[in-house]
């Protein structure tokens, strides 16, 4: 049996499975293509809703905003935009003294996204109101022992100023100062500094 002889006895015995082989990777090609086009439509969708809640909210209505942060957090808990509208609807919250609902858009920011950034963001803002409230540990716990974000270290000085710590206190603003920051910033920081010794 010559080599031509090989191949179409090979390709009689096995052109069943080919077929089969040749329709399930189209089909798992087109259903990946259709799954990233609804991503992609889910997301200019989303997008374009937290913009017009954002207008809003420039014009001063924060119903819009609050009821995109809420939808989205239970349809697309993960996505960016809803992060994004939940940092709004944390600071309206907080600005209306209802502090329970602002933790609330702030951990599930802190709980559900990935991206760093927008988390250290919202972890410092939490920190913040903790700080506020007094509620110490709990900030201390939230920010970490050995923060790697330099306004959490910075936080962190703060909080342990505010516990008449000072050494401890200067650390961090020490610490935080090694950091590539403004010179708003640095100035900010020195006068810490310059105001404990």
């Amino acid at each position: 049996m010559n080599d031509e002889e090989k191949v179409v006895s090979w390709f009689e015995e096995n052109y069943k499975s080919l077929i089969v082989g040749v329709v399930i990777g189209l089909t798992i090609l087109f259903g990946y293509k259709s799954y990233i086009s609804s991503q992609n439509s889910t997301q200019l969708e989303l997008s374009r809703q937290f913009d017009l809640a954002v207008i809003s909210y420039q014009k001063g209505d924060t119903k819009e905003i609050l009821s995109f942060s809420k939808s989205n957090m239970l349809n697309n808990p993960d996505n960016i935009y809803t992060s994004l509208a939940n940092l709004y609807s944390a600071k309206i919250m907080y600005l209306e003294n209802k502090l329970d609902q602002s933790y609330l858009f702030l951990d599930h920011i802190i709980l559900n996204l990935d991206d760093k950034e927008i988390v250290n963001i919202a972890k410092y803002r939490k920190a913040k109101i903790l700080i506020e409230e007094m509620k110490y540990k709990q900030a201390h716990t939230l920010l970490g022992e050995d923060p790697d974000n330099y306004q959490h270290i910075e936080l962190k000085g703060d909080l342990h100023y505010l516990q008449n710590n000072s050494d401890e206190a200067l650390r961090y603003y020490n610490r935080a100062l090694a950091y590539n920051i403004t010179p708003n910033e640095k100035k900010n920081i020195l006068s810490k500094i310059n105001f404990i010794k």
